[in-house]
């Protein structure tokens, strides 16, 4: 700025503020009226081109401004340090020349700026400073949880020992004891109180004794007991690192900003009429307004330009990054099912293994029926040949059949008279008044009357 006089660093800030109002129209008026200025500014015009690029990125209201006018402020100034008296109209002409710039499909819009787009979420101070508060809320949460499933399954696993040690129940069967021998057969008044408490049979035991099998009874209470140390032993072992409470915090303060995604609204024009469009998080689908039947290609650059308005790119799909992902998994299976077989071939040429296979004599015993089709009643005999000169062979498959996984999902809320950015306003948060009920009406009456 030290080369600039004062008037100049006025035109310069005058500069910023155009940008900042996205008024193009008086842009293009600043740099026919002052070449003079732009002679010195030339010489960063590299400087100056970054600037009015990177506004025209960041500028929700720009983005395809930059795009469309492809005659930049380098074309504009040029040739400045060459112009003389004599060629100076000539000059002038070539700068304000319109360039022709080749249609682009409308399916493309958005596409070049959406790839060197920022893929972060942009947080502002205030949910930044709420992330390490939900980091400490999960953490508690979570250790708590587990700590408390600890003491539950081992509080069960003490009642089912107590049974076992004081009730006269053994705990391992012998061999060399008799098979009509039972683990029970010495279980004394404890163990048959706790084992029908355990399984609140006691009613059941009251009216009839003989229908209750501790036998049968102490079995079950074994496999629960299994069950139990298994469960022990994997609630002991998921623990979770501090990365993974970074991440559920990260998590719950983007859904909570996406919650807020279904107020934030765009309008775009397509081919096919006007649409507004926003993001419901609870259904993880783009929902719009339009008067017509939005076609899914033109959707998709409506999607664009939603994620770069509210820098929300993670939630967009990139249809063509995810065919990528989904050829490389499908080249990979076609790759292990040729290196599978070919191990397969090879063990069969091996005699060793034949000679350890064990014959299967039933195998091959039951041949299927073959049926004789029967005369002029075959299906190319049936159909005529334009027909049968129309259908694939589905022996034959041409090309791979990609399956996306995930996709950009849109659903149509209604026409566009539908469509209300006003929120009801809920009266009972701004006139506390209704929040009182009867009760409490009827209470202040009498108070107010106690006090007269």
């Amino acid at each position: 700025m030290s080369n600039y006089t004062v008037s100049e660093i006025i035109i310069i800030q005058f500069f910023c503020f155009v940008f900042v109002l996205n008024t193009p129209s008086l842009f293009n008026f600043i740099i026919t009226q002052f070449p003079s200025f732009l002679a010195k500014v030339n010489e960063n015009r590299v400087e100056l081109k970054k600037f009015y690029q990177f506004i025209c990125e960041n500028n929700p209201l720009w983005l395809d401004y930059y795009d469309s006018n492809t005659e930049t402020i380098e074309e504009k100034t040029i040739d400045i340090n060459e112009t003389n008296e004599t060629n100076e109209t000539n000059k002038t002409n070539e700068t304000n020349k319109i360039v022709e710039k080749v249609q682009q499909k409308y399916e493309d819009k958005y596409l070049e700026k959406f790839k060197h787009f920022s893929n972060d979420f942009y947080f502002t101070e205030l949910e930044m400073e709420e992330e390490p508060k939900e980091y400490e809320r999960i953490k508690n949460l979570l250790e708590k949880q587990r700590n408390d499933a600890i003491n539950e399954i081992q509080e069960k696993l003490l009642k089912i020992n107590e049974i076992e040690e004081y009730g006269g129940i053994l705990k391992d069967k012998d061999e060399d004891v008799d098979k009509e021998h039972m683990f029970t057969e010495n279980i004394n008044e404890f163990g048959i109180k706790h084992i029908l408490d355990y399984f609140s049979l006691q009613d059941d035991y009251d009216e009839n004794p003989d229908d209750i099998d501790f036998e049968e009874l102490y079995i079950k209470l074994i496999k629960i007991k299994n069950n139990l140390d298994e469960e022990l032993k994997e609630v002991t072992m998921n623990s979770f690192t501090d990365k993974d409470f970074k991440d559920m915090a990260r998590k719950s303060i983007v859904d909570k900003k996406l919650d807020k995604f279904i107020d934030n609204y765009i309008l775009e024009h397509t081919p096919m009429g006007n649409i507004y469009m926003r993001y419901n998080n609870n259904k993880g689908s783009f929902e719009y307004f339009s008067n017509n039947t939005i076609p899914y290609r033109y959707l998709e650059p409506v999607g664009r330009k939603y994620v770069m308005t509210y820098w929300c790119k993670p939630i967009f799909v990139d249809i063509e990054e995810e065919l990528k992902r989904a050829e490389i998994r499908y080249d990979d299976d076609i790759k292990k099912k040729a290196e599978k077989e070919q191990k397969e071939k090879e063990e069969l040429k091996n005699p060793k293994n034949s000679l350890a296979r064990m014959k299967s004599y039933n195998k091959d015993t039951m041949k299927p029926m073959s049926i004789r089709p029967m005369k002029n009643r075959s299906s190319n005999n049936i159909l005529p040949p334009q027909i049968k000169a129309s259908i694939q062979n589905i022996n034959q498959t041409t090309e791979k059949q990609l399956l996306k996984e995930k996709a950009n999902r849109y659903t149509w809320e209604g026409r566009l008279s539908d469509f209300c950015p006003l929120k009801k306003i809920d009266k009972k948060v701004v006139n506390k008044n209704l929040l009182v009920t009867y009760a409490d009406f009827k209470k202040i009456q009498q108070e107010q009357q106690n006090k007269k």
